[in-house]
């Protein structure tokens, strides 16, 4: 398992990020200026599709941009020799208020960056340059309506791209997501900038002169993860039964309804895989998991997560029970057959522009009531689940990693659960 294994959202191949020359302003700005240019735009992190298309992507040209995005990187002051402050204008988007934007990386697949022959020159691979966009400002509105663009949603047209735009969409969203809300600095509270042509960002108060009797700001100094992109890494598993024949799905009341998913969590510092697959299936449904096996993973760009699959053997002799962390509003084992039935019907992974704004939009009122319920005051019976399979009638679709998770078990694609 976990061989080979290329989950949506992750580039079918994904694009020769080249982030060896990410500091080059002068590389960047080449990729910046080719004509061939392409830009993927976001409003409120949600993409620019084509009118009446959700699942096409409006790329933009150069030409279209070129008087809205301001300046190219910038490079350092004339004259500048000192090593560490070079450093501070790296591919530099200044003055920092302008928009977002992140250079991705350039599409080589007519012309793959190979060792295959000695000809190939990795420092200059040719291909489409692409970059991602922030258009927040109504400035943008007139071009869009004259190219036939609109604002798609971020999920439901996200599941209906082609795998390679589904690539490109997730890596931009990430990035420009993280760009937007991290306009401030977390240390000391001044303005950041762009470096590295959107994948790092900076503490203004760096390009000033440290006023006398004051310290420089702590960021500027070693190695800080607030000064990079985030990736959050989200354990997701399908937790089998001791004879295989049975896997333990879970709902949460703001879902859509009848559907049922892979119980998941965010890895904690300190934490391995297995230890944080483990530990969530307790706290969620008290089951307690002994072995564990790594089955692949999926970048999922709401905002930046990377999920991280697995299947684990639960220990034999156990309840479910819901009362822990009061999360989920149901958890049952469902059997082999039963959602074999399920990922073969074309309804049980269809789901609306609603449902996906549910999904988008979790409630956060429903999340807070379970939340706030002791077990006490829970109704007679809530807390341990029966072995009654009921109420499912919907899976997650093939595009997310908890679809795949489940079609590889009910499909007969996990070895024996005793090889685990």
């Amino acid at each position: 398992m976990g061989d080979n294994i290329v989950n949506f959202f992750a580039g079918q191949p994904p694009l020769n990020r080249l982030s060896f020359q990410r500091h080059s302003s002068e590389t960047l700005n080449k990729h910046l200026s080719d004509p061939k240019a392409q830009f993927v735009l976001y409003r409120e992190f949600k993409p620019l599709v084509k009118k009446g298309e959700a699942g096409k992507i409006l790329f933009l040209s150069l030409d279209d941009v070129k008087d809205k995005i301001g300046p190219q990187y910038t490079s350092s002051p004339e004259g500048m020799t000192d090593r560490i402050q070079l450093k501070l204008y790296e591919s530099a988007r200044l003055p920092y208020a302008l928009p977002a934007l992140v250079f991705l990386g350039i599409d080589d697949r007519a012309d793959p960056t190979t060792n295959a022959s000695s000809a190939v020159d990795h420092s200059n691979p040719s291909g489409i340059p692409y970059f991602a966009l922030d258009a927040a400002e109504p400035e943008w509105d007139e071009i869009i309506e004259k190219r036939g663009g609109e604002w798609g949603d971020a999920r439901a047209s996200a599941t209906a791209l082609t795998g390679w735009e589904a690539g490109i969409f997730a890596q931009g969203r990430a990035l420009v997501d993280w760009n937007v809300r991290n306009k401030f600095c977390p240390a000391c509270g001044s303005r950041t900038y762009s470096l590295w042509g959107g994948w790092k960002r900076n503490c203004t108060s760096a390009l000033e002169p440290v006023k006398e009797g004051k310290e420089a700001c702590f960021s500027t100094k070693g190695l800080h993860n607030f000064a990079y992109p985030r990736t959050d890494p989200v354990i997701i598993m399908g937790i089998l039964d001791s004879t295989g024949e049975k896997m333990l799905l879970g709902r949460q009341k703001s879902w859509p309804k009848g559907m049922y998913s892979c119980l998941a969590g965010f890895i904690e510092p300190g934490e391995s895989f297995e230890d944080a697959v483990r530990r969530e299936v307790l706290e969620e449904a008290g089951i307690e998991v002994g072995p564990v096996r790594y089955s692949s993973s999926q970048p999922w760009p709401y905002p930046a997560n990377l999920m991280v699959g697995c299947f684990g053997r639960a220990n034999d002799g156990q309840t479910i029970r819901l009362d822990l962390d009061n999360e989920l509003e149901d958890a049952q084992w469902f059997s082999r057959s039963l959602i074999s039935s399920l990922v073969s019907s074309s309804t049980s992974s269809a789901y609306t522009r609603e449902d996906h704004k549910k999904l988008e939009n979790q409630s956060q009122s429903d999340q807070q009531t379970s939340a706030a319920l002791a077990p006490s005051e829970k109704k007679e019976g809530e807390v341990v689940v029966t072995n009654v399979e009921k109420g499912i009638t919907r899976v997650p679709p093939e595009t997310a990693i908890a679809g795949q998770l489940v079609r590889l078990w009910a499909r007969g694609g996990v070895e024996l659960v005793s090889k685990l």
